[in-house]
């Protein structure tokens, strides 16, 4: 018999769960594929999880998807362009994905 022990300490987001992170390398993928995207980087801190995308490893990142884990209006994603002013603010990760299929990758300047 097992015993499950429940830690009310435990911050259940510490992440991108397994969905959203499939979601991101999904498009990721298919960037490389057409040879558009050839790095990513991610960050993590206790209140913030990043996904970064390069065109190459020493630029800027294109992209940075971001994750806010102490979100308290509902606006839990945004989309960073390659200057780091927000693209956009979203309570979903398919909207903040479905802006990057929709750009194409056309650059924001």
């Amino acid at each position: 018999m097992f015993n499950i022990i429940k830690n009310k300490n435990y911050k259940e987001e510490i992440f991108f769960n397994r969905k959203e992170l499939g979601e991101i390398l999904n498009i990721y993928g298919s960037m490389v594929a057409k040879g558009e995207w050839k790095d990513y980087a991610i960050f993590i801190n206790k209140n913030v999880v990043g996904f970064d995308i390069y065109r190459k490893a020493t630029e800027k990142p294109l992209f940075q998807i971001i994750k806010n884990l102490k979100s308290k209006f509902g606006q839990k994603y945004c989309l960073k362009d390659q200057h780091g002013k927000i693209v956009k603010y979203s309570s979903e990760l398919k909207y903040i994905i479905s802006l990057l299929h929709k750009k194409n990758l056309r650059l924001i300047k």
